[in-house]
Parts: structure tokens; sequence; C-alpha cells
């Protein structure tokens, strides 16, 4: 599944920047996110994370591993997941900034998400679903910290 989205920010560049690249804050706009340890500063991470997709409970533990940053302009990561009770999910993602004016940003974003096992048999429109409403969580809360700051 591919998403891709974007968000004006009330603030400047540098504010979102700094905000996007401050894991931990970044973490606590995550929905579901339990846990998070550094494995290596600003390279990989490790992310519990629970949630209900429909009738299913998921737990996963998850790695994420950034790939390219550019300071200021864009981040590229991926993320890989196993579910305890059988699953998981993968997910690369690009975010980048746009200043608009010297007090708004743009975020933009696109993500490739695969899900599999017992997660992946719910179908495709039911994911897709679940999908969409934890990116608009995860974008609301991001804008609302940064704005709120």
């Amino acid at each position: 599944m591919n998403f891709e989205g974007g968000m004006e920010i009330d603030r400047p560049l540098e504010k979102v920047w700094n905000f996007l690249w401050d894991v931990g804050k970044l973490s606590r706009c995550i929905p579901g996110c339990r846990r998070l340890l550094t494995l290596k500063e600003g390279e990989k991470y490790q992310l519990d994370l629970s949630d209900n997709v429909g009738p299913i409970r998921v737990d996963f533990e998850a790695y994420a591993d950034v790939k390219v940053v550019e300071p200021g302009k864009s981040i590229q990561l991926s993320l890989q997941g196993k579910d305890l009770k059988g699953g998981g999910l993968r997910q690369t993602m690009e975010i980048t900034l746009e200043g608009i004016s010297e007090s708004k940003t743009k975020v933009n974003f696109k993500a490739s998400v695969t899900v599999f096992g017992k997660l992946g048999t719910l179908g495709y429109p039911f994911i897709k679903k679940k999908a969409n409403s934890v990116i608009e969580e995860f974008g609301q809360r991001v804008k609302s910290e940064i704005e709120a700051a």
C-alpha cells in the first residue's frame, strides 16, 4: 500500500526539523508507541507498538533504520516489525520539508507499507483504512506538538 500526504505547520522550517529529528519527542506522537530504545543515535531505533486492527490486537517489536538524512530537508527511513503472535509489517517512508515563509513549513511524506501474516488476512480495504487513520492521528499530533512549543 502506498500513501502520500502533507500538511502545513505554523512554525519556521528549523523548528519543524528540530522536532522531527528529536526521536524522543517524535515517538510520543506515534499512535500505540509504548517504548523507544536508541540502538545507534541517528541511525537505528527499536520501538514497541500496540494497537487494535479490527478484531486483532497487534503488539509489534519494530526496528527503524534511518537511511538518508539531508539536514533541514528530508529524512528517509525503513521500519520492520514482527507481531508476537505471527505476522508483521515493512514500511519505507520519506519526509521532506519546504519552507513556505519565515514562519510556515510544508511537511510532505511518501510511505509504502506491506503487512503479512495474520494481520494481512484482514484484507486491503480494512488495512488501508486503519493505516490512513494512524497516519492522520500521527500528523495531527506532530502538528499540535510543534505549534504548541
